[in-house]
């Protein structure tokens, strides 16, 4: 037991007697502050590839298999499982695109308008007339006339005219509201696909 208590105060003697008093020697200099990391900015992610969205850049054509109602999400009330903005689909500009609509929501009438991209939507639209001249679903207001639950379906096609950012909002009463719309935009860069 005293040689083990001998070693423990000759270690401690060793340990702090080195560093308690004056010396000679110069102290040394104190390390250099660590330099501030500095935040890169975000890289902004492209548009990827997704089987419901093709582009043939040769016809300057896109199209798009936009389903409502697709996933359990937002209580039904969604484009291809997204809602509230939380995606986006990026077109060029100057393209044709024609989207195929189905809406397998079972109980719920939904359409879509292409509008421009606001903060909030409200209830009930007044007007969902669309930015780009036929990029909207017939009755697309109505409760009881857009497309139909259950698998009913519409084509339109128009032109994407005017590059920005748009959304895709259904303007059925209280949809949009709740979130079922998505972005749209329109690239002057050519980009297509869709952001997430």
């Amino acid at each position: 037991m005293m040689k083990r208590s001998t070693l423990s105060a000759l270690g401690a003697v060793a340990l702090f007697g080195c560093g308690g008093g004056e010396s000679d020697q110069p102290s040394p200099a104190p390390a250099p502050a660590p330099a501030a990391a500095t935040e890169a900015a975000p890289a902004a992610s492209g548009p990827v590839a997704v089987d419901w969205i093709s582009v043939d850049d040769g016809a300057r054509t896109v199209t798009i298999d936009l389903v409502a109602g697709s996933t359990d999400a937002n209580n039904r009330w969604n484009f291809n499982g997204y809602a509230n903005g939380e995606a986006t689909i990026v077109v060029p500009v100057g393209y044709t695109v024609t989207v195929n609509f189905e809406n397998r929501d079972p109980v719920n009438y939904h359409s879509f308008s292409v509008l421009q991209r606001a903060a909030s939507y409200p209830a009930v639209f007044d007007d969902a007339t669309p930015v780009f001249e036929g990029a909207v679903t017939s009755n697309a207001t109505s409760i009881t006339e857009a497309t139909a639950p259950g698998g009913g379906t519409e084509s339109i096609s128009f032109t994407a005219s005017a590059a920005g950012g748009y959304a895709l909002v259904c303007p059925v009463p209280a949809h949009a509201v709740t979130g079922m719309w998505i972005g749209f935009d329109v690239s002057d860069s050519g980009e297509s696909g869709l952001r997430s």
